[in-house]
């Protein structure tokens, strides 16, 4: 009876020297895509972009001709320009999408790898913990990107396509860098926290409840602050109404939700996501250490 060698067989791959973490993308996008709520999630999101994709289309026509009988019919109907504010209250409307979704796709990021011990497969590849930590938070800001920047983006380029003009080119110009700063105030704080809580607790569930608890006892505590103390500016306490806050100065809103410069609102933010990333990057780090 013939004798055969019993051996592992040799690594033919090649190491990756650069990008890394795209791998920890790759991951956590392949498992999401199988969630049915995330696929619901960039249903909803497209049908808001088809409908503010309409009125873009209409406005732009009426633009075109004004005396069409386009224009005509749609004279009496408000709120069809095509401004800042409408970009604006695009991406204020995907603002709670924004949060839930990844709510439920960064609750369980960090908290699940170390409940099936992933974590040691991770760091026994040539993953460091700041690959893997950079991994998480680019993943999730992507698909909070997905729901924001991303389709206001596609809104801007068409818009400048169907009103191919000199003035439309240098608002859209504006507006993108607009949205660009509202959508990164509004998803990188958002993904920190979530990922935060996924680092410090073990359960998803416990990890996503716990975010909103702080939510609501952080939004309850400014408007509390605010209302007893008579003085709209302690509404800045409130991380949300901050976050807008900056958002209003992005877009040149006058309809300030409180009157304090705005650069406190931003060094609030800057802070909040501060402490957050301390926190996800030691519990990283402290658990590569320990393979």
């Amino acid at each position: 009876m013939p004798i055969y060698e019993q051996t592992y067989r040799e690594y033919t791959g090649t190491y990756k020297q650069r990008f890394r973490w795209w791998i920890i993308i790759q991951q956590e996008v392949k498992l999401l895509m199988k969630s049915r709520f995330f696929r619901l999630t960039l249903l909803a999101t497209l049908l808001h972009f088809i409908l503010r994709l309409m009125v873009i289309t209409i406005y732009d026509i009426i633009a075109q001709d004004p005396n069409s009988s386009l224009a005509a019919f749609f004279s009496n109907v408000e709120n069809l320009e095509v401004n800042a504010l409408m970009f604006y209250e695009f991406l204020r409307v995907q603002t709670f999408l924004v949060f839930i979704v990844l709510l439920f796709a960064g609750s369980g990021m960090i908290c699940n790898d170390v409940k099936n011990n992933l974590m040691e497969i991770y760091f026994s590849k040539p993953i460091t913990w700041r690959d893997y930590a950079l991994g998480k938070i680019l993943g999730l800001s992507l698909i909070g990107f997905v729901h924001s920047l991303i389709p206001a983006t596609i809104l801007l380029a068409m818009h400048v396509l169907m009103l191919p003009r000199w003035d439309t080119l240098k608002d859209s110009a504006t507006w993108l860098l607009a949205s660009t700063g509202y959508s990164m105030i509004v998803v990188l704080p958002t993904a920190l926290v979530v990922l935060a809580s996924s680092a410090l607790i073990k359960s998803k569930n416990f990890a996503a409840v716990s975010v909103l608890m702080i939510l609501i006892a952080n939004s309850t505590l400014g408007l509390t602050l605010g209302s007893v103390l008579r003085d709209e500016n302690y509404f800045i306490v409130s991380l949300p109404m901050a976050i807008n806050r900056v958002g209003q100065h992005f877009f040149n809103d006058n309809n300030l939700l409180f009157r304090s410069h705005v650069g406190w609102s931003a060094l609030y933010t800057i802070v909040v996501c501060g402490i957050m990333l301390t926190l996800i990057l030691r519990r990283i780090r402290k658990a590569e250490v320990a393979q």
